[in-house]
């Protein structure tokens, strides 16, 4: 038992596809590797928003042992020998969402996110689904790596912010891609979201995350994620007053990752640590992606 607070660095990013390639059926794990660059520690928990045919293929090599070894070996210093030191043990966890294969992952260090529990799809309690129980500095916390679908629209994308909502009753850390955003001052929040869908060529965006007006205009959803937060939820981008949007088209960008933190958890958001960072290869064809990735530290009270 330590009586120290211990800093936890979450980090949670968006790879398109996992980087799987439909056309060779490989997935190139560099694009990972180069999204992740600019963490220069190790996250002791690292939510991946879409971890796509990471299980249930039959792929050779395994798509998921691949990532844990590339994880366990992109902050090592390589010894005199060419041997690495500080590898990092990553266990990983890929959610079950039927119909979908764009799902979430999540990976901790076990050294200092303890795992206890896994709560499968399958489970009694549709709550915990897809969740991680695990001890961190002595307390139990809930983790989810988080991917709302936004297909559901307007009524959807409510319906999971209630359900996920509800668990700011426990100690929870919970990141991920929410597909949608907040009417917090300073948020990126668009009135003629319909236009901007038609501007970019994605009229049927409207609804992924907008919501439509009685006089027939759409605007951007803020509702779900308002009613989430409220159920007593931390935002890390809002306590650090930094809304920099997480997707990279300019025309209809939002600021939808988020690592988010129930308010009854023996733990705080470090804002000075709050950082959106931009994809170093960002733009290149062969690695474009429409989404930046966030990290945050979590300072967390020792156990009493």
């Amino acid at each position: 038992m330590t009586d120290t607070a211990l800093r936890l660095r979450a980090a949670t990013a968006n790879l398109k596809r996992a980087g799987y390639n439909r056309t060779t059926r490989v997935h190139e794990h560099d694009k990972l590797a180069a999204m992740l660059a600019p963490l220069e520690q190790a996250p002791h928990a690292l939510y991946l928003s879409e971890c796509t045919h990471y299980t249930g293929t039959s792929y050779d090599p395994d798509p998921l042992e691949e990532v844990l070894r590339l994880l366990g070996s992109l902050w090592t210093n390589p010894g005199p020998d060419g041997r690495k030191f500080g590898e990092v043990p990553y266990r990983g966890w890929i959610s079950e969402v039927p119909g979908s294969v764009n799902v979430p992952g999540l990976f901790v260090d076990p050294r200092t996110v303890q795992p206890r529990t896994w709560y499968p799809l399958a489970g009694r309690r549709t709550q915990l689904a897809n969740i991680l129980t695990a001890t961190i500095n002595g307390h139990r916390f809930r983790l989810k790596c988080v991917h709302w679908n936004g297909s559901r629209g307007e009524t959807g994308l409510t319906e999971q912010a209630n359900q996920d909502g509800q668990v700011a009753s426990e100690n929870a850390l919970y990141a991920g891609d929410f597909n949608t955003t907040s009417s917090a001052k300073g948020e990126t929040v668009y009135e003629d979201w319909g236009a901007r869908c038609d501007r970019v060529g994605r009229p049927w965006m409207r609804s992924q995350k907008g919501t439509r007006r009685p006089d027939g205009t759409w605007a951007t959803l803020t509702g779900a994620m308002d009613g989430f937060l409220e159920h007593g939820w931390w935002d890390a981008g809002q306590v650090a007053g930094d809304f920099t949007p997480t997707t990279t088209e300019p025309d209809t960008a939002l600021r939808i990752d988020r690592i988010v933190l129930s308010q009854r958890s023996p733990a705080r958001f470090d804002p000075d640590t709050y950082a959106v960072h931009q994809h170093p290869l960002l733009g290149k064809d062969a690695t474009k992606n429409d989404h930046l990735m966030v990290s945050a530290d979590v300072i967390v009270e020792a156990a009493a």
